[in-house]
């Protein structure tokens, strides 16, 4: 290593030991603890953001404040006892989420170290899915094995 070049201030190594490449941007919350509101956040505000990464914990927060407030309505929509109404809500609240479900579960796979193409593995029944949580709920991938760990977290 050159001894004229010095660290820049505020240097961290990556956990993996190896440096950051040129232009990365460390995550907003960088270390420190993603709550479910901000992650439920995070999740409206890259509604079309396929291109960073996530953290798991605000995957698993998001997916967890999606069902949350699914199950939520149809209590609510039962309780009324409108079963149009009940139809028209799910289909609105799936709808509007189809976009960015499909955006944070390829900023996960990106964080994993995978490509966007392993969403797909979603289409085989059953096991299909068994696979994709496995691989979502894997630990984040650093240099050099992850070609995405050049991207922001967001």
């Amino acid at each position: 290593m050159d001894e004229n070049k010095q660290t820049p201030p505020n240097y961290q190594p990556s956990p993996s030991g190896y440096p950051y490449p040129p232009g990365y941007q460390q995550a907003p919350y960088g270390n420190r603890y993603v709550g479910l509101v901000e992650a439920y956040k995070a999740y409206w505000k890259n509604y079309g953001n396929f291109n960073d990464r996530t953290s798991r914990a605000g995957y698993w927060w998001a997916i967890l404040m999606f069902y949350i407030i699914f199950t939520a309505s149809g209590i609510i929509v039962g309780v009324i006892g409108e079963p149009n109404a009940a139809g028209t809500i799910f289909a609105i609240w799936i709808l509007a989420n189809i976009i960015p479900m499909l955006s944070i579960a390829v900023r996960r796979l990106h964080d994993v170290g995978k490509n966007w193409a392993w969403i797909l593995i979603r289409i085989i029944p059953f096991v299909g899915e068994i696979i994709f949580i496995v691989i979502t709920a894997t630990a984040q991938k650093f240099l050099p094995e992850n070609r995405f760990a050049h991207l922001p977290q967001v």
